[in-house]
């Protein structure tokens, strides 16, 4: 599971991967979190899971036109191996390509938010 499994495009965040049973890494082994394309990030252990910071928002795929987000696999990658072990999708939205904000975010954040001053 991913917390949050959405994030604003043009953000940051940091985001918990829940994993239950962590494999234990060898020394000076370390986990990485691989937004899609972007650039693997380092990855803090917690006691259940990770915590990742987003890829940068210059490595973000585009969303197309039409739409108003963008569907990234996530994945947790072993730097020993180079492999990746656990995927989930995350969303990167923009509610600025909806025509009704407010809508976007309660469909995006699943509760009204006034953070539509367009």
């Amino acid at each position: 599971m991913v917390v949050p499994d959405r994030v604003p495009i043009g953000q940051m965040s940091v985001v918990r991967i829940v994993i239950k049973t962590l494999p234990e890494l060898p020394h000076n082994a370390q986990y990485w979190c691989v937004f899609g394309n972007a650039t693997p990030i380092h990855a803090n252990v917690m006691k259940e899971g990770l915590l990742c910071t987003t890829s940068p928002v210059n490595e973000r795929p585009t969303i197309g036109d039409g739409l108003d987000h963008v569907l990234v696999v996530l994945s947790v990658r072993n730097s020993e191996t180079n492999k990746d072990f656990v995927s989930r999708s995350l969303a990167f939205y923009d509610c600025t390509r909806q025509d009704s904000c407010r809508m976007c975010l309660l469909h995006w954040l699943q509760r009204t938010v006034d953070r539509c001053g367009r």
